[in-house]
């Protein structure tokens, strides 16, 4: 279907919409009301309510496994490394589509809602888990950690940016996610990696 040229603005509003009413309290009313158009207008653009969720969650949603999937796997890099890169991903998706992600978050992952959905949520912590069982195949990370449990805790961790950040008062995306892998990855480090690792950030810090 051909989109006509508010659609941006109303897949924007549908964003602010669900956050803030919840997919299923909010109505079509409602996003029309916000774009300032009749809710009959709306029908040039979608068949229903659940076109509009599936514009607001889908770009980002396939931009971030796009970009993971290619960190997951990049030969040059270590385990470390990409978990931070995945980390600023993660975290600049969210500084720059806010309203978009913390739907994603309330009203899809973990919903349910389609098998699609369902198999996209699973490929992403399988990737992330993946680079951590590199990261333990090599010696980055101590021999027991438990790849999915940790990679629960990263992406909960970053996840929950969408519950405390703001964008024009917080410390940037990038310090943010810096912070969390630090603080996550002196958990998950083995004894001869952590001790490298001050070096090695300081030589990153000035590169």
């Amino acid at each position: 279907m051909p989109r006509p040229s508010r659609w941006d603005e109303i897949v924007r509003a549908a964003a602010h919409v669900f956050q803030e009413k919840g997919y299923d309290g909010a109505s079509l009313e409602d996003i029309a009301e916000r774009v300032g158009i009749w809710k009959g207008s709306l029908y040039h653009y979608i068949t229903s309510k659940q076109d509009l969720l599936l514009a607001v969650v889908e770009p980002i949603a396939d931009e971030l496994l796009e970009q993971t999937r290619a960190l997951q796997a990049d030969a040059t890099l270590t385990a470390p490394d990409k978990l931070r890169r995945v980390a600023a991903v993660h975290s600049a998706i969210i500084a720059t589509n806010f309203n978009y992600v913390a739907v994603y978050l309330q009203e899809v992952a973990g919903r349910r809602r389609s098998t699609d959905w369902d198999q996209r949520d699973h490929e992403y912590v399988l990737l992330i888990a993946d680079i951590i069982v590199e990261g333990v195949e090599a010696g980055d990370f101590a021999p027991d950690l438990d790849p999915h449990v940790a990679s629960l805790a990263f992406l909960g961790s970053l996840n929950w940016m969408t519950r405390w950040y703001q964008p024009r008062r917080d410390s940037s995306a990038q310090e943010v996610a810096r912070t969390i892998t630090n603080v996550l990855l002196a958990g998950m480090l083995s004894r001869s990696a952590a001790a490298d690792q001050p070096a090695a950030d300081v030589s990153r810090e000035r590169a």
